[in-house]
């Protein structure tokens, strides 16, 4: 074979090659119409169409069609563990992984942080309140009591904190923050000093038990307490509820199975650290959930559990979060005949509810991050009469 046969073939075979490549993420192509991206924790953009809803012509086609192809080539989730794994191991870097931006960040010492712009708003005290602000939710949080209270309704509202008031040493060093006072600060010390309504703060019993174990994980969900940490909450929750003439069953250590296991988080691009935490799991559960007591309102999740061996008649009603709903709910239902959970971001149906399930309690619980929940309870104030 003369040396011009022999380049034509190794051009040949070269050109066979690149075409191969380039064919194999277009032959691999995802075809499954808007499907979850589990590195990304989110949907992938949804096949194109050349019309709208309306049936006329799609103008954005060209633009969802590049979405589409830019989320759904084949081999992509390949590429984007690649870059989560380079950017964490060599740039220690979590804000560039999976999707391009997230909200997770690393501390001085590598530890997972979970920070919407809201949060660092919130960790540098730029997002507080006027005084004239501060007693407007006070007195409507005082009015709901007090509409509460006359219907026979005992209120509470509990204050979930985030880790980054737990653990500021864990937090991002280039945050800076202004002054010590938070905009939950406020909120919570103003409704202590000018309200009959009684506050659950978890600051200070998950503060003390950072000695004991973590509160929060160094490695554990970001946006979450430890296990611990919730137990921590619950007991905190159930000694106020006690200490204002109840004598409700509270669950000792005794009663759950504790083992260690690990809690690390596995975040974009599957990113993962061994964080061995305690997992708490009751023993001998007395109650369960029954969907057939659910009666919703429009948009909005409940879940009831129904504890038959109970010593009461109470019906709990919690308006919250995940705090709640993922690590205390179990425990608190164990200690009341009804408890009835309804995300708190429905805060606006908030004496819907009441009306609905009729409770003689009543937790209102709102994680740090939430604060965007407190203009609805100045709304609901307004509405109520009296």
């Amino acid at each position: 074979m003369n040396l011009k046969n022999k380049v034509k073939i190794q051009n040949l075979i070269f050109a066979m090659s690149f075409m191969l490549v380039l064919s194999v993420p277009i032959i691999s192509v995802n075809r499954e119409d808007g499907a979850i991206s589990y590195d990304e924790n989110r949907y992938l953009a949804k096949r194109p169409s050349l019309r709208d809803d309306d049936g006329h012509i799609n103008k954005t086609f060209a633009t969802d069609f590049e979405n589409w192809i830019n989320d759904n080539i084949g081999l992509r989730p390949l590429f984007v563990k690649a870059n989560a794994k380079l950017q964490y191991h060599i740039f220690r870097n979590l804000s560039a992984a999976g999707a391009g931006s997230s909200d997770y960040y690393l501390g001085p010492r590598g530890e997972f942080n979970y920070a919407e712009k809201d949060m660092l708003r919130d960790f540098q005290h730029k997002n507080l309140y006027s005084q004239e602000q501060l007693d407007e939710l006070s007195s409507a949080y005082e009015k709901i009591r007090e509409t509460l209270e006359q219907r026979g309704i005992r209120y509470y509202y509990m204050q979930c904190r985030d880790k980054h008031s737990i653990y500021p040493e864990q937090f991002m060093t280039s945050v800076r923050q202004y002054g010590k006072t938070s905009l939950v600060d406020q909120v919570v010390d103003n409704l202590k000093a000018n309200t009959q309504v009684k506050v659950v703060d978890t600051t200070e019993i998950l503060m003390a038990g950072k000695t004991d174990g973590e509160t929060f994980g160094r490695y554990t969900d970001p946006s979450h307490w430890t296990e611990r940490g919730g137990y921590l909450a619950y007991r905190d929750l159930m000694d106020t509820l006690n200490s204002s003439g109840g004598n409700y069953r509270v669950l000792e250590p005794s009663d759950y199975i504790i083992t260690e296991k690990d809690m690390g988080a596995v975040i974009f691009g599957g990113i993962h650290e061994e964080d061995m935490q305690e997992e708490f799991l009751i023993a001998d559960p007395k109650a369960s959930e029954n969907d057939m007591e659910i009666t919703p309102l429009d948009g909005t999740g409940h879940r009831i559990f129904i504890c038959e061996e109970a010593d009461n008649d109470e019906v709990v009603l919690v308006i919250g979060d995940s705090y709640v709903e993922n690590y205390i709910l179990d425990d608190l239902a164990e200690s009341f005949r009804k408890t009835i959970f309804v995300w708190g971001d429905y805060t606006s149906k908030f004496m819907e509810f009441i009306d609905l399930y009729q409770p003689t309690i009543v937790i209102n619980e709102n994680a740090e991050r939430c604060s965007y929940r407190f203009p609805m309870i100045v709304d609901v104030a307004a509405g109520l009469k009296g």
